[in-house]
C-alpha cells in the first residue's frame, strides 16, 4: 500500500514492506506507553504491537527494549507465536513472553493477523522471542493542507524533491503532543499551514489513521 512515489523507512530500525513515507525519528516510535520522537525520515509500515497473549490490554506499559529486532510481515499464526517472512526468510516468532502489543492501541497478541506488518523487539534466538510488537505502525511529518472533522490532508516532502499529499484519518484513540515538552500540541493548534510529525496506524489497503500527533 503505497501512497507515494517516494517512501522510506522509520526510526525503529524497521523496514516495512508496507506503507513507507518521509519521515525520520531518532527514538522510538508508539503510541501509548512508548513513545519516541523527533527525526527526519521514516517509514510507515511494518508492526507495532505487543503484550502478553493473556494478558489484558494496556497503553501505559514501560518500554524496556530487547536487545534484537526485526521486521515482517505475518504469514501463519502459531501455538503461541506466528511466522514472519522478514526479508524473504520465514522466521518463527514466540509470543509467550509479549510485554505490549500495539495495534493502533495496545492489545492482546491474538489481535494479530495474518497480513499485519510488525515490528518485533526482543531477544534473537531460535524462534526469536518478542518482547515488544508494534503492527502496521509509521511515521508522517509534513504541513496540513486541508483539515476537517475527521482528518488532515497533508503535503508530505520527498526525499528526491517534490511533495505528495497523503490523507489522514483520526484514530479514535488519537493523542496530542509528543513526549518531549517541547512538542506539545492541543487539536485547536491544528490548522492549515502548521508543520506537524505524527505516528500513524494502517494497515495493507487500508486507511491511515494518526495515532499521535505533534508540531513544532
Amino acid at each position: 500500500m503505497r501512497t507515494g512515489p517516494e517512501l522510506t523507512d522509520t526510526s525503529l530500525m524497521y523496514r516495512a514492506p508496507f506503507l513507507l513515507i518521509a519521515v525520520a525519528v531518532t527514538a522510538l516510535l508508539v503510541a501509548g506507553g512508548r513513545v519516541s520522537a523527533a527525526g527526519g525520515s521514516a517509514s510507515v509500515a511494518s508492526a507495532s504491537l505487543t503484550t502478553h497473549p493473556s494478558a489484558s490490554p494496556t497503553a501505559t506499559s514501560e518500554f524496556h527494549p530487547g536487545s534484537g529486532s526485526l521486521s515482517g510481515r505475518v504469514v501463519r499464526l502459531t501455538p503461541g507465536g506466528l511466522v514472519v517472512d522478514s526479508a524473504g526468510h520465514d522466521v518463527d516468532i514466540d509470543l509467550t513472553l509479549v510485554l505490549d502489543v500495539w495495534k493502533e492501541t495496545s492489545v492482546r497478541a491474538s489481535a494479530i493477523e495474518i497480513g499485519d506488518d510488525l515490528f518485533i523487539n526482543g531477544t534473537a534466538s531460535s524462534p526469536f522471542v518478542a518482547k515488544y510488537v508494534s503492527a502496521n505502525i509509521g511515521r508522517i511529518d509534513g504541513v496540513i493542507r486541508e483539515i476537517d472533522a475527521t482528518g488532515m490532508l497533508i503535503e508530505v516532502p520527498l526525499r528526491g524533491g517534490g511533495s505528495v499529499l497523503q490523507r489522514i484519518d483520526f484514530s479514535p484513540y488519537i493523542e496530542y503532543g509528543a513526549p518531549a515538552a517541547s512538542l506539545r500540541v492541543t487539536r485547536a493548534d491544528l490548522v492549515v499551514g502548521r508543520a506537524i510529525g505524527a505516528v500513524i496506524y494502517g494497515r495493507p489497503g487500508g486507511p491511515l489513521r494518526a495515532t499521535r500527533v505533534w508540531s513544532w
